[in-house]
C-alpha cells in the first residue's frame, strides 16, 4: 500500500469513527478507532506495514494534539493542582517503571532488567486523547478532570526521557544514576522554559504582524498550524524536551489569548478553533487507527512463538495490567492523603469519597499512541550486535496492556462513575450565573451612560433584559415556542425583504437598513436558542448575500439623504406581512405554537403598525443613532467577554459554560463588525 493510499484509508476510517461514535455511544470513540484499525489489517490484501520512528511519531502527531490540549485546558485548575499533578507526572511514572521492571524481570528472567525497565517508562504515560474521551462515557469531576488533563500533557517527557534512559542501559550494558539526573533535569525544566520563551517570541510576532494589519485569517490559523511542530524541532535541536516546550508555549499562547477581546480577535478565535476541532480530531483518530492497524503485527510474532504458551502471555498482560492499576491507586490514594486539598487546604481523610476519586483517576489514565510509539522504537540489536533480548515480547505486553487499559476505562469506569445528567438544581445555579454576568454588563453599561448615549445606552440595556428574561424562563415551553415563532417569522421576513427589493417595489439602499435589523434579529434569536456554531456556519456559506448586503452598504452610504418615506414604506410592508403570515399560521391551527403565542405576537405587530404610521423619522438622526447604538453594543459585548472570565476565574461557572458563552459573544460581535447583525 502507497503512501497516498495509506493516508486516503486512515483518513476515511476516522470519518467512519465519528458517524459509528453517533451510533454506538456506550463505545468511547478510540475503541471504535481501534477495531477498525484491526479490521483494516486483517482485511487487507497486502500487508500493511507502518514503520513507527518515534521522534518523527511524537512530531507529527504528539506535537500539536499536545499543543491544542495545552491551549484548551483549564489553566486555573493546572496551576491549582500543580502539586498532585507533578508528583503524578513524575513520581508515579518513576514508580511504574519500577515496579513493571522489576515484576516482569521476575517472571521472566529471559528479561533484562534494564529492558524490563524500559518497558515500564514506556507504560508511565497516560494518553491524553482517550482520557478526554472518558468524559463521554462517565462522570469526572472538575479536581479529577484537571488531573488527568495535566498529567497527561506532562508525563509523555518524563515517560519518553525514563525509558531512553533504561534502553541505553541495556544496549551498552552501563547505567549512571547522576548523568541521568542531570539529563533528566535538564530536559524537563529546559523544555519548559524554552516553551515559555519560544510562546512569548510567537505572541510577540503576531501582535506585530497584526499592528501592521497582516494578520489575516489566513495567516492566524496557518501560524497556528505550524507552530508546535517549529517549537518541537527548535528544542529538539537544542537537546530539551520538545514536547513540554510545546506545552509551555501552548499555555502562554492561550492565556494572552483569551484577554483578547474584540471583532477582529474575536473572528480570528472562531476560525482558528474551528481549524484546530477538525485538525486535532483527525490527527487523533489517526493515531488510533494506526494503533488498531499495528496490533495484529505485534501480537503476531509472540503468539506463534512455539516457545511460549499463549495463555501464559494473557497471564503476564492482566499481571502487568493489574500492577499497574493497584499502583497507580495506592499512589493516587497516598497523594490525596499527603498533599493539601488546595480547595479547602485541607488534606483528604482515608475514607469511601476519597478511595472512589482515586480509583476514577487510576481508570481515567489509560494508556495509548505514546506507548505504542516509544515500545516499537526499541533497537532491534544491542551494542555486542545480537538481537535485542525479548523485543517482540515487550512490545506484545505493551499492545496488551494498552488494549486493557482502554477496555478497563470504557466499561468499568461508568460504573463507578456514571455519567451524571445536569440536575434541576445545577440548572438553575448555571442560569443564576449567567444572569448576573448580564446584570454584572448592565450595570456597568449604566455607569457609562451620558446624555449624548442615553437613549442606545437603554436600548442595549434593554436586549440584555430580554436575554435575562430568556435565561430566568429557558424551562417554559411558551417562552421557547416565542422564541422558534420569532425566528421562523423572521427568515420568512427577509425572504420577502430580498423579493420586494428584487422586483423594484422599494428601494434597494433603503432596503438594507431593514436587511441589516432582521440579521440582527435574526442572530440574536439564534444564539438564544444555543445556534451559535450553525448561525455562524450559515454566515460563512451565505457569501453571496455578504456580497450583496456589503454593496447595498456601499450604495446606501451613497445615498443617505435619500428619501426618508421609504423607510416608513418599508417598515409598514414588513409590518403587514408579518401580521399577514401570522393570521395564517393561526388559520392553520398549527401545533407547533399555541394559539396564546401566536396571538400575542400578532398584537406586538400591530402596535408596531399603529406606530410607524404616526411617526416621522429623520433619516440622519436615524443612521447615527444606529452607529451609536454599534458602539454601545460593541462595548456591552466586551464587558460580557470580561465577565465571563472573571466569573470562570472564580469558578462560578464551569469551563464548558464558559466556552459556549464566550463563542456566543463570539458570534455576535463577528457579526456586528461586518455589518450583519
Amino acid at each position: 500500500m502507497t503512501t497516498l493510499e495509506l493516508i486516503l484509508v486512515l483518513t476515511i476510517a476516522v470519518l467512519v469513527s465519528a458517524a459509528l461514535d453517533q451510533v454506538i455511544p456506550k463505545i468511547s470513540l478510540p475503541l471504535i478507532q481501534i477495531a477498525l484499525g484491526v479490521g483494516i489489517a486483517l482485511l487487507a490484501i497486502n500487508p500493511i506495514d507502518v514503520t513507527f520512528n518515534p521522534d518523527f511519531f511524537l512530531l507529527l502527531f504528539i506535537a500539536p494534539i499536545l499543543f491544542n490540549d495545552a491551549k484548551e485546558v483549564d489553566k486555573q485548575g493546572l496551576w491549582r493542582n500543580r502539586v498532585f499533578i507533578i508528583s503524578l507526572a513524575i513520581g508515579l511514572v518513576i514508580g511504574l517503571t519500577l515496579a513493571v521492571g522489576f515484576a516482569l524481570h521476575a517472571l521472566v528472567p529471559s528479561v533484562p532488567l534494564a529492558a524490563a525497565f524500559a518497558l515500564g517508562a514506556a507504560l508511565g504515560p497516560t494518553d491524553a486523547v482517550a482520557a478526554l474521551c472518558m468524559r463521554d462515557v462517565a462522570y469526572i469531576d472538575k479536581k479529577e478532570r484537571s488531573l488527568l488533563s495535566g498529567e497527561a500533557l506532562i508525563n509523555d517527557a518524563s515517560g519518553v526521557v525514563a525509558f531512553q534512559f533504561a534502553i541505553a542501559a541495556a544496549v551498552t550494558g552501563s547505567f549512571s544514576v547522576l548523568e541521568a539526573s542531570t539529563t533528566f533535569a535538564i530536559d524537563f525544566f529546559g523544555g519548559i522554559l524554552l516553551g515559555i520563551v519560544l510562546g512569548w517570541l510567537a505572541r510577540t510576532t503576531k501582535e506585530r504582524m497584526n499592528g501592521l494589519g497582516l494578520d489575516t485569517n489566513t495567516f492566524h490559523v496557518l501560524f497556528d498550524l505550524t507552530l508546535p511542530f517549529v517549537i518541537y524541532l527548535i528544542s529538539e535541536l537544542v537537546h530539551v524536551s520538545g514536547i513540554l516546550a510545546v506545552v509551555a508555549a501552548g499555555l502562554i499562547i492561550s492565556a494572552y489569548s483569551e484577554r483578547q477581546i474584540g471583532p477582529v480577535s474575536s473572528r480570528l478565535n472562531i476560525v482558528s478553533s474551528n481549524v484546530w476541532s477538525v485538525f486535532t480530531f483527525t490527527l487523533n483518530g489517526i493515531v488510533f487507527v494506526l494503533l488498531g492497524i499495528q496490533l495484529p503485527k505485534a501480537v503476531n510474532a509472540s503468539w506463534m512463538n512455539v516457545n511460549i504458551d499463549n495463555a501464559h502471555l494473557i497471564g503476564l498482560v492482566l499481571l502487568l495490567t493489574t500492577i499497574l492499576v493497584v499502583v497507580r491507586f495506592a499512589y493516587t490514594v497516598v497523594n490525596d492523603i499527603i498533599i493539601k486539598d488546595p480547595d479547602t487546604g485541607k488534606r483528604a481523610p482515608l475514607d469511601a469519597t476519597t478511595l472512589r476519586s482515586a480509583l476514577i483517576t487510576t481508570l481515567g489514565g489509560p494508556k495509548g499512541a505514546v506507548t505504542l510509539s516509544v515500545i516499537f522504537s526499541t533497537p532491534l540489536l544491542v551494542a555486542a550486535g545480537t538481537p535485542f533480548p525479548q523485543r517482540n515480547l515487550l512490545i506484545f505486553l505493551a499492545s496488551g496492556v494498552i488494549l486493557c487499559t482502554l477496555l478497563l476505562a470504557n466499561f468499568l469506569l461508568p460504573m463507578i462513575s456514571p455519567k451524571k445528567q445536569p440536575s434541576e438544581e445545577d440548572l438553575a445555579e448555571e442560569a443564576a450565573q449567567k444572569v448576573e454576568i448580564f446584570r454584572t454588563v448592565i450595570d456597568r453599561l449604566s455607569e457609562q451612560r451620558t446624555r449624548e448615549n442615553a437613549a442606545e445606552t437603554t436600548a442595549v440595556i434593554s436586549s440584555y433584559n430580554d436575554r435575562i428574561q430568556h435565561v430566568q424562563q429557558q424551562a417554559d415551553d411558551d417562552d421557547d415556542a416565542t422564541l422558534k415563532l420569532h425566528l421562523e417569522l423572521t427568515e420568512h421576513l427577509e425572504g420577502y425583504l430580498d423579493e420586494i427589493m428584487d422586483n423594484g417595489s422599494v428601494d434597494e439602499s433603503a432596503g438594507y437598513v431593514f436587511v441589516r435589523r432582521l440579521s440582527r434579529t435574526k442572530g440574536y434569536l439564534e444564539n438564544a436558542r444555543g445556534q451559535t456554531i450553525s448561525s455562524f456556519a450559515h454566515t460563512l456559506l451565505s457569501g453571496f448575500r455578504v456580497a450583496r448586503r456589503t454593496i447595498l452598504h456601499w450604495r446606501g452610504s451613497l445615498s443617505i439623504s435619500g428619501d426618508t418615506a421609504e423607510l416608513k414604506k418599508i417598515q409598514i410592508l414588513l409590518d403587514r406581512e408579518a401580521i399577514r403570515y401570522l393570521q395564517e399560521l393561526a388559520a392553520k391551527g398549527s401545533g407547533d405554537y399555541p394559539s396564546e403565542v401566536v396571538a400575542k405576537t400578532i398584537q406586538t405587530y400591530q402596535r408596531s403598525l399603529v406606530a410607524i404610521k404616526s411617526a416621522r423619522p429623520d433619516i440622519t438622526a436615524f443612521t447615527r443613532t444606529t452607529n451609536k447604538m454599534e458602539d454601545v453594543q460593541r462595548l456591552a459585548y466586551n464587558m460580557e467577554l470580561e465577565e465571563i472570565r472573571h466569573a470562570q476565574d472564580r469558578e462560578e461557572i464551569s469551563r464548558e459554560t464558559a466556552k459556549d458563552m464566550r463563542e456566543s459573544v463570539y458570534i455576535m460581535l463577528v457579526d456586528l463588525d461586518i455589518g450583519l447583525s
